[in-house]
């Protein structure tokens, strides 16, 4: 509260702070003054302007505002701001020295001092938290950290430039003239378009985490592992707040397309009624994604397990695929005489007119063999 003293020094002097160039015009009404009226109207002086320079010191210890922290654009409202606030101080406290402290008027006089002095401190922390919003802006977006769910567009427009015509709220507030509309100043710091929210970068650490674990296990997720990884993502999903869950859907840090651009996505999940059914959605999705780099490294891992083929092993192999390659060829477009080799003295020569596949081991027909489609030359040549 105002110190009472003070206030009332205030009220002899208030309208020498209005009108600081009036002086005192004390007289007499005639004739020469006795040394006792001089030295009277001398002390009166006086006390006048020690009650002056008293108001003066008043006003002046008021909380104020640095105004060459603030954007040159805005220093002229700052400025103006400041002179009517001073001026209202200034008045109620000439009012409040006029009552006693108990008169109701009083109480409101104060109150209006130290209304203006809250509004004071109010724009303060406003202009300095805009300040360095502004430049932690800069800061993230030279670390390209920002969430593509954020409208960086509009933001671009908003703090890229020097000229801000702002207007100031009586309670400190202020507002921001943009893209045709003021803009309150307490719509940054709320969820609306004004507001910018950083990638959800823990978030996807964890992702990565649960991946590259899924990875290393190579085991289907199925059963009691699948419910430990649902459990898992669940938690995660439940636990975001929904600046992180918008990055989940709009950032690529570990897809290659948004998820909020997939084929087939309910658009309506990003309605913040649906929150819930959203981080189900994730979870389900996320399972599904984790459940195929399971899979396919268990294949993987499969087929790294297999026994290694000898040489004598592979060069059989690529021998039956040549003499398999070679029998569907000539049975396309058969002549007599043409040849297949097998394995074991085993071999395939074309016969009679039309020309027919015909068995052969160790260089005579095998009449007990019979050969009717590929799947008997196969049988034949590689068994």
């Amino acid at each position: 509260m105002a110190n009472q003293n003070l206030i009332q020094g205030a009220g002899v002097a208030a309208d020498k702070f209005f009108n600081p160039g009036a002086g005192y015009n004390a007289g007499i009404a005639a004739g020469k003054p006795s040394d006792v009226a001089m030295r009277s109207l001398a002390q009166q002086a006086y006390n006048e302007r020690q009650d002056e320079a008293e108001l003066k010191n008043f006003v002046n210890s008021m909380d104020t505002i640095d105004v060459s922290k603030v954007e040159s654009s805005m220093q002229d409202e700052v400025n103006a701001y400041l002179i009517k606030s001073r001026n209202e101080y200034a008045e109620a406290a000439k009012n409040a020295s006029k009552l006693d402290a108990d008169d109701p008027g009083y109480m409101e006089a104060v109150a209006k001092m130290n209304e203006i002095n809250g509004a004071f401190k109010s724009l303060s922390t406003n202009l300095d938290n805009f300040k360095a919003k502004r430049e932690q802006y800069y800061e993230d977006t030279k670390n390209n950290t920002i969430s593509d769910a954020s409208d960086v567009t509009k933001l671009n427009a908003l703090y890229k430039n020097n000229d801000f015509d702002i207007i100031i709220e009586p309670g400190g507030g202020f507002q921001i003239s943009h893209d045709g509309a003021y803009v309150p100043f307490s719509s940054f710091e709320e969820d609306t378009e004004y507001n910018y929210f950083l990638r959800n970068n823990e978030g996807f650490n964890s992702l990565m985490t649960l991946t590259d674990k899924a990875n290393t296990g190579a085991t289907r997720i199925e059963g009691g592992l699948e419910d430990n990884y649902r459990y898992q993502l669940k938690g995660m999903f439940n636990s975001m707040g929904r600046e992180d869950l918008m990055s989940m859907m709009y950032d690529t840090v570990i897809n290659d397309v948004p998820l909020v651009d997939g084929e087939g996505f309910d658009q309506d999940l990003l309605d913040p009624d649906n929150e819930q059914q959203l981080r189900t959605w994730l979870s389900d999705t996320y399972l599904k994604s984790l459940q195929e780099v399971a899979a396919d490294a268990a294949r993987k891992k499969d087929i790294k397990s297999r026994p290694k083929e000898s040489i004598g092993q592979r060069n059989a192999r690529k021998q039956k695929v040549a003499a398999m390659t070679r029998f569907r060829k000539i049975q396309a477009a058969p002549s007599i005489g043409q040849v297949v080799q097998g394995s074991g003295g085993k071999s395939i020569v074309w016969m009679g007119d039309p020309p027919i596949a015909t068995a052969v081991r160790n260089g005579a027909l095998d009449p007990t063999v019979v050969i009717y489609d590929e799947s008997d030359a196969q049988d034949w040549l590689i068994n």
